[in-house]
């Protein structure tokens, strides 16, 4: 099963579902048709009564994702109901991730950034390569993030530590990233589809009801909070400033974007 386009992949083999951001050409930077196909593959993942784990990953040795597509951003000027909807879809696949009924394993490579660490924040179990890096780049665009992926990545991370890679737009090493929790498990690059292979099966090898179970006491110990209507406000104006504009050229020019606060 995948999206029409291809761009989203989704292969059950015996008890392990495997699921693939296939966009290389983009290092699968994230479209709304991904996010809906992500949405509907996890669907039919919780209907499938014979699968033990979910496998979230992007193709082959590229990276997990680069985020939402920024080329999806209309150029009108955005209202609150706009900035709601634009997210909308990254939302709906995040919680996707966790009312799975199977546990889902989120595997990383290269990088991890933005709405992509958003999803990636929400798996029951998160590993990655030693060369991995995560990003949550919003203020280098004169973006604001969602309150409901920060919190996720609060969670994940740790306040302190989310609080840095917010404001410094910094990246988080592997190292970094295993000590402050945002990922459980760190394996070597050339070992990695042994290890996630390892670790899938070593799931999918317990006890089926107890491990949704323990899903579910976990997600209930984690209440993520809605983002006040008035949030996305902030959100629209933010996306419809000059800065966010400049950064968009900026990207796009392969330059440093020139930000006036505007």
């Amino acid at each position: 099963m995948g999206s029409p386009d291809d761009t989203l992949q989704l292969a059950i083999d015996g008890p392990v579902a495997t699921i693939v951001f296939n966009r290389p050409q983009a290092r699968n930077a994230l479209t709304g048709a991904m996010l809906q196909g992500l949405e509907a593959a996890l669907g039919k993942c919780s209907a499938h009564e014979d699968l033990r784990v979910v496998v979230l990953r992007g193709a082959g040795e590229l990276a997990f994702s680069a985020g939402y597509n920024l080329d999806e951003l209309p150029a009108h000027p955005l209202s609150a109901a706009d900035a709601r909807a634009i997210h909308a879809p990254v939302r709906q696949a995040a919680q996707a991730i966790a009312h799975c009924r199977h546990p889902v394993l989120a595997a990383a490579r290269r990088f991890v950034i933005g709405a992509g660490l958003d999803l990636f924040c929400h798996a029951d179990m998160r590993i990655c390569d030693q060369a991995c890096n995560f990003f949550m780049p919003p203020n280098k665009y004169g973006f604001v993030y969602p309150m409901e992926g920060l919190a996720a990545l609060a969670q994940a991370a740790g306040m302190a530590r989310a609080a840095d890679m917010l404001l410094s737009s910094q990246p988080l090493s592997s190292e970094q990233a295993m000590a402050c929790g945002l990922v459980h498990r760190v394996f070597k690059s050339e070992d990695f589809e042994a290890d996630i292979a390892s670790l899938a099966q070593t799931l999918a090898a317990n006890a089926p009801l107890s491990m949704r179970t323990s899903k579910l006491a976990l997600r209930a110990m984690q209440t993520l909070p809605a983002s006040d209507p008035a949030y996305y406000q902030h959100m629209a104006d933010c996306l419809n400033s000059l800065d966010s504009r400049e950064a968009m050229v900026a990207f796009r020019e392969k330059r440093k974007p020139v930000f006036t606060g505007r």
